[in-house]
Order: C-alpha cells, then sequence, then structure tokens
C-alpha cells in the first residue's frame, strides 16, 4: 500500500466515522422530533378536551341559573292557575267587562305557560300515575279501593321537568289499601 493509499483510507475512514456520527445525530434528531411531535398532538388532544369540558360546564350552569330562574317562575304560574281556579261567578258577571278581565287573565297564563314551554319546561303528568318518588312528592295516604295502591289520587301542586330533568317534583296524594281490605 503506497503512502498516499494510507492517506485516502485513513482519509476514507475518517469520513465514515464523521458520517455515522451525522447518520446518528439525524437519527437521534429525528426521534427527538418525533417525540415533540407526539407531545405536541397529545397538548392539542389535552386542549380540545379542557375546552370540550369547559362549554360543558359553562352549559351545566346555565342550565342551573335557568332552572333557578324558571322555577321562580312557577311560583307565578302557580298563582295564575289558583286565581283562574278560583273564579267564582258573581253578580254582574255577564258584563262585558268582567269577562274582559277573566279573558286577559286567562291570555297571560297562556302566555306564561308558552314561555315556559319554550324553554323546555313541561308539565309532570302525576293523577292517575303509579307514584314515582323521582317525580312525586307524597304529602298525604288516603285509603281507597277505587285505584290501586301507589296511584297518585290527586295534585296538590304541579310538578315539572326541564328538557326531561326534574325542575319541581309535584305534590301527591296517593292511594293506600283501607285498614282490613
Amino acid at each position: 500500500m503506497t503512502p498516499a493509499q494510507k492517506v485516502i483510507d485513513k482519509r476514507l475512514e475518517a469520513l465514515r466515522e464523521e458520517l455515522e456520527a451525522k447518520c446518528e445525530e439525524a437519527q437521534a434528531k429525528g426521534k427527538e422530533l418525533e417525540d415533540l411531535r407526539r407531545q405536541m398532538l397529545r397538548l392539542q388532544a389535552d386542549f380540545e378536551n379542557a375546552k370540550k369540558r369547559w362549554l360543558k360546564e359553562q352549559a351545566e350552569f346555565q342550565e342551573v341559573a335557568n332552572g333557578e330562574l324558571l322555577k321562580s317562575l312557577l311560583e307565578i304560574t302557580d298563582d295564575f292557575e289558583r286565581a283562574l281556579a278560583a273564579w267564582t261567578p258573581m253578580e254582574g258577571e255577564g258584563n262585558q267587562e268582567v269577562k274582559t278581565f277573566r279573558a286577559g287573565v286567562e291570555m297571560i297564563a297562556k302566555r306564561m305557560e308558552g314561555f315556559l314551554k319554550s324553554y323546555g319546561v313541561a308539565p309532570i303528568e302525576a293523577v292517575g300515575q303509579p307514584f314515582d318518588p323521582t317525580q312525586h312528592e307524597a304529602v298525604a295516604h288516603e285509603p281507597t279501593d277505587s285505584v290501586p295502591e301507589s296511584t297518585v289520587i290527586s295534585e296538590l301542586r304541579k310538578g315539572y321537568l326541564l328538557n326531561g330533568r326534574v325542575l319541581r317534583h309535584a305534590v301527591v296524594k296517593v292511594a293506600v289499601k283501607p285498614e282490613g281490605g
């Protein structure tokens, strides 16, 4: 081997070692880049999940706040229903002004009902239904054979659902078997 060949071989060996080092460095950089890409994807997924969770919490908060407001409006609805139920014919009821006044009260009650419905509020059907503690609050029992036991026989205060969830329980009287029966 000639001295020039030895110099070329040494130079080739040095270049080969340098190339291997650069390849290892490139592989390390590629691995680092892949790790950073994975980390970025995890952070992006975490951000999306946090955003969804925040939006869900905001919607739940708004529903609770709306529920409290709507629950307060139910008291007004109850007052209208009681007023209309207690309305007894009085002297001069044939009077147009009295008829107009009653029609106005009925119209306000209907508008309130429509308003509540537009926000997802619906009455709970209670009378004639089996007692359901998730929707009804029993405050009295009445012995009777006319309906099956644990059937709601009267509603003392109307209950309501808000988008399918109980906003206010119906206050009811429930049938029980008569003693000795």
